[in-house]
């Protein structure tokens, strides 16, 4: 059982499929706290002026005691309409793009159903964007999982409970995980090192890296932008 971990992040990056493409199964972890203007609730695209965020808006009144599956969309006040102007900023950036029509109607999709909870609104579209890459793993939500600890201590609970033979993280997984422990436990700690790839992007006056994965798919199409995400896999490295 290969399984790897990540937060529902908004718009996720190309890291965060191509990640997701190795894996048999993909735990969303949202039972951890929501972190205010982090990129649970946003992601960069590329606006009509170069990059620039867009953002689903947020309760954030107690938001230190929230977790991701909780966390709720702010509809009060210059919010109410959230959806149309969000929907708005998509089509002013990428209406005039190659692969407009067959990208958009899908994000559009997957925003509109109603929801007060942000997590869903991220679960299903990058469930959507990775049904058009196909890329199908189970998913799994830690948040309906009876888990114990944090950081290295909680993924390892998470694979234990799964019964996980390997186990992929990110670059990041070597700054915190407690590798022995899980190797303890008869689990192979594999890390996902990415580089991130170029590609034709459109009103860049030089390319930019590290945008919402969304931005490839406008510019290159679905099949093609899967190409062009996994090229920039270097592997997994045991180290």
């Amino acid at each position: 059982m290969i399984i790897t971990i990540h937060q529902p992040e908004h718009l996720p990056w190309l890291g965060f499929f191509n990640k997701m493409s190795k894996a048999e199964v993909f735990v969303i972890l949202d039972s951890v706290q929501y972190r205010k203007n982090y990129f649970q609730n946003r992601n960069r695209i590329m606006g009509s002026n170069g990059p620039q965020f867009i953002t689903i808006p947020t309760r954030n009144k107690g938001h230190m005691d929230t977790d991701l599956a909780h966390t709720e969309i702010s509809t009060e006040g210059a919010n109410a309409k959230w959806k149309e102007k969000y929907l708005k900023t998509i089509q002013m950036s990428y209406a005039k793009h190659p692969y407009y029509s067959e990208v958009y109607p899908v994000l559009e999709q997957a925003l509109l159903p109603e929801t007060d909870l942000l997590c869903e609104v991220n679960m299903r579209i990058f469930k959507s964007f990775a049904e058009k890459l196909d890329i199908r793993p189970a998913f799994v939500r830690s948040s309906e999982m009876d888990l114990e600890g944090a950081k290295s201590d909680l993924i390892l609970d998470i694979c234990k409970k799964l019964k996980t033979d390997i186990y992929i993280a990110g670059p990041s997984g070597r700054d915190y995980l407690d590798v022995p422990s899980f190797t303890d436990a008869g689990i192979t700690v594999k890390y996902n090192d990415y580089t991130h790839p170029t590609y034709p992007q459109r009103k860049a006056k030089a390319f930019e890296s590290h945008l919402a994965a969304l931005d490839l798919f406008m510019n290159c199409g679905w099949a093609e932008g899967k190409r062009i995400m996994m090229e920039g896999n270097e592997g997994l490295s045991d180290e």
